[in-house]
């Protein structure tokens, strides 16, 4: 880890050791100079954490870096964290866990973890037993295997009285042995009568607000966000796109979903028309995507049409639950690049009228990015357009670049100089909008 994100984690860890009571739930050996994990995850009681919450997110906010995506959510709340320079790219996610649970029912408390933490001379932990627990009970209730990577932290703790009593009171099992026998339906029901007996009405609340957080988040879509490309070929899209989630992989390595083009829950509008007798033959000859003649207006208009449908359903279907939690939906053109490369899509109908067609009807990415060159620098790079092709995307471009929700970059230069102004630009909006909400 560079400076940057040691410092950021000791001003964090030093806020929450003057604060709050908190642990740190596992992976804490080598903070704050070396993170092993995708994320740090802190247990936290409810009650200090909205004690703290304004003054976390100033400290963030005057340290300079950004909150690029808040989840807020029953059973945690969680800041992923970013700075940028020409060079690189920083990002710290922390995840603030209020209990271990599964859909609203409480397998554990933050006061039954906290009643266990340490001190190791910079941050609070869990001991062996709870990290054990957090990972054993929430796994047992939903029917899955307990992670290998952690085999190590289950041999130390699966035979110490606090695992074997908390075994015994929440799913009735003498150890862990017998709990890995059992079915995740029998355990989580197991679970379920035992909230009902200790809190009846603490289980009420909490299956409320799973419902609640989880049917808003995805409604809303706000925690992740959604990034577009357009530009011609020879732009540098595809570097810039690999580029980008090289600078962002400790978070979002595998928090990413990439689309070309569109969602494709439809298949090609020519594959559909064989499948159906109305074509007898498919051109597959992908690598050329102007191979195809020009149409005309109905046939664009119709074509405008099925793949509007394939954008609608395909954002409620696969975009949006993915931005409901802290996720990055990239697209390698989006339905902008039906205005500007109608060859491309073979929609020859008028840019304003397919831009008020989209305003209508497709649903809005959050960054459109309308990345493009010179002709000279393009036809330098590929020779896919000729100068005129160049200049007409471009153009289409400019008149797009006008408009709310566009941002045109230059990428004439390195791919890492038009990097670093499309994370800039993403970064700093999403913390304003995050801040917004945090007020």
């Amino acid at each position: 880890m560079s400076g940057n994100t040691t410092e950021h984690i000791k001003e964090i860890i030093g806020f929450l050791n003057k604060n709050a009571d908190y642990a740190v739930l596992r992976n804490f050996e080598g903070l704050p100079d070396r993170n092993t994990s995708r994320d740090i995850d802190i247990i936290i009681t409810h009650k200090s954490y909205k004690r703290i919450k304004r003054g976390l997110v100033e400290l963030i906010d005057r340290s300079g870096w950004k909150i690029i995506t808040y989840l807020n959510s029953d059973r945690l709340i969680s800041y992923v964290c970013a700075t940028t320079t020409e060079e690189k790219t920083e990002i710290v996610q922390w995840d603030f866990f209020f209990d271990t649970s599964v859909w609203g029912v409480q397998l554990m408390s933050a006061e039954e973890f906290l009643a266990h933490k340490q001190f190791n001379g910079f941050l609070y932990h869990v001991g062996v037993e709870c990290q054990f627990l957090d990972k054993i009970l929430y796994n047992s209730a939903v029917g899955s295997k307990y992670p290998e990577k952690y085999k190590a932290t289950k041999e130390a703790a699966k035979d110490t009285e606090i695992v074997k009593q908390k075994i015994q009171s929440l799913f009735g099992c003498k150890s862990v042995e017998e709990c890995e026998k059992r079915r995740g339906k029998r355990l989580f029901f197991k679970a379920v009568w035992s909230n009902i007996k200790r809190r009846p009405f603490g289980l009420i609340a909490g299956i409320i607000m799973f419902l609640y957080t989880f049917i808003g988040n995805y409604l809303r879509s706000r925690t992740g966000f959604s990034i577009g490309f357009t530009g011609p070929d020879g732009s540098g899209k595809t570097t810039v796109i690999d580029t980008i989630l090289e600078r962002i992989a400790p978070v979002f390595k595998t928090a990413h979903t990439y689309y070309h083009f569109r969602p494709a829950l439809f298949g090609n509008l020519g594959e559909l028309a064989h499948s159906a007798g109305i074509k007898k033959e498919v051109d597959r000859n992908y690598s050329d995507p102007h191979r195809g003649g020009k149409t005309g207006k109905l046939n664009s208009f119709l074509r405008l049409c099925y793949y509007s449908i394939d954008y609608i359903i395909g954002y409620f279907v696969k975009v949006k639950s993915v931005k409901r939690i802290t996720r990055l939906v990239i697209f390698d053109r989006y339905y902008s690049d039906i205005i500007c490369d109608s060859h491309r899509s073979r929609i020859y109908l008028s840019p304003k009228f397919l831009y008020r067609w989209g305003k209508l009807f497709i649903p809005v990415l959050d960054y459109n990015i309308l990345l493009t060159a010179s002709s000279e620098t393009i036809l330098a790079r590929k020779r896919e357009l000729d100068e005129e092709g160049i200049r007409t995307i471009n153009s289409k471009i400019d008149y797009l670049a006008c408009k709310k929700g566009y941002t045109k970059v230059l990428n004439e230069t390195t791919p890492e100089v038009a990097v670093n102004e499309i994370l800039n630009n993403v970064f700093c909006e999403q913390h304003k909008k995050n801040l917004r909400r945090l007020k």
